[in-house]
């Protein structure tokens, strides 16, 4: 759904994504449309790009009286109410939309957004260029998915779509982005497409697997693709993600986390800075590296750097009693 007014990039907000680019506001051929009614000063709308998911197109608007006009797009969009509810016009009708609705909006579907009660909505959205759309569809049909329905209530599919948007607010990796994405088109096209479902049953292959692994072991500091992985194993992206996980007991995503956290214990037991750790180990950031570090650890990396450099000779007797 077209933005009304799209902050620019010399924003706060803009500033708070180093890996996302504000883009025009009729990107993703969004067609140019005029508003019924305005937006107000206290709200807002903004679209971007993320680095690690190419040809798709992020949005957000925040609204409390903003009334689009009927208008389409040339571009598949999923989205979300976020927040509120909200109330939009589609095939004849108007439909009140609460929060965690999905909608599922085909090319030249003809609709419009406006609100539903007086405390307004937040709105999510992926614009999906249709070349991009399609090379995901194939994991699950052999065509491009067409949704056969407009507006669900899934939590499944909710959850999964909010984690993913609030997750390309940052800087997270390309694998991260395709492994999160993935099982959405997965469960849109099982669930609600119009196209012919192809299910893929997990067939574990140690070899392939193993390759895998060898090849997430030895390049733990680079910006790693699930393509890049899935070719590697000559398996469809959604299939290496579930032969993977049913092999190794974890995801790619998780197992390259794993690998990376074993590597800056490494680099901290000699005497590396924790800055220098996370560079060198493929983490966006100090923070991102961190916050990883003590999920899997129990400690942060400042934590541990000292208890792994005290000699034990230097303990107390209090001290080994404590450990």
């Amino acid at each position: 759904m077209t933005a009304p007014r799209v902050s620019s990039p010399s924003t706060a907000n803009s500033r708070k994504l180093p890996a996302a680019q504000v883009v025009g506001r009729h990107a993703a051929n969004l067609l140019h449309y005029q508003s019924e009614r305005p937006p107000g000063a206290d709200e807002s709308a903004r679209i971007w790009c993320h680095r690690s998911l190419a040809g798709v197109e992020l949005f957000r608007g925040s609204y409390k009286s903003y009334q689009a006009a009927r208008h389409f797009h040339t571009v598949p969009a999923i989205g979300i109410v976020a927040r509120g509810s909200m109330s939009s016009y589609c095939r004849g009708a108007t439909h009140n939309l609460p929060t965690g609705t999905v909608f599922l909006i085909n090319p030249e579907e003809v609709h419009a957004p406006g609100p539903a009660l007086s405390n307004g909505w937040v709105l999510q959205a992926f614009y999906f260029d249709n070349l991009v759309y399609c090379e995901r569809s194939r994991n699950f049909s052999l065509s491009a998915l067409r949704f056969s329905q407009l507006f669900i209530r899934d939590p499944q599919l909710t959850r999964k779509l909010l984690s993913l948007h609030r997750a390309l607010e940052h800087d997270i990796s390309a694998l991260a982005v395709e492994s999160a994405l993935l099982p959405v088109f997965r469960l849109i096209a099982k669930r609600y497409s119009s196209g012919t479902y192809r299910s893929f049953a997990p067939k574990p292959n140690s070899e392939r697997i193993r390759r895998v692994r060898e090849y997430l072991d030895a390049h733990y500091e680079r910006n790693i693709t699930l393509d890049e992985l899935a070719n590697l194993a000559e398996f469809s992206p959604f299939h290496l993600l579930r032969t993977f996980r049913n092999s190794v007991r974890l995801t790619p995503r998780a197992y390259l986390t794993q690998v990376r956290v074993e590597a800056a214990k490494s680099f901290l037991r000699f005497g590396r800075t924790i800055s220098h750790v996370a560079l060198e180990t493929g983490f966006t950031d100090q923070s991102h590296f961190t916050r990883h570090f003590k999920r899997i650890t129990g400690l942060t990396p400042g934590q541990y750097f000292p208890r792994i450099e005290t000699p034990k000779a230097a303990r107390s007797e209090t001290d080994e009693w404590k450990l």
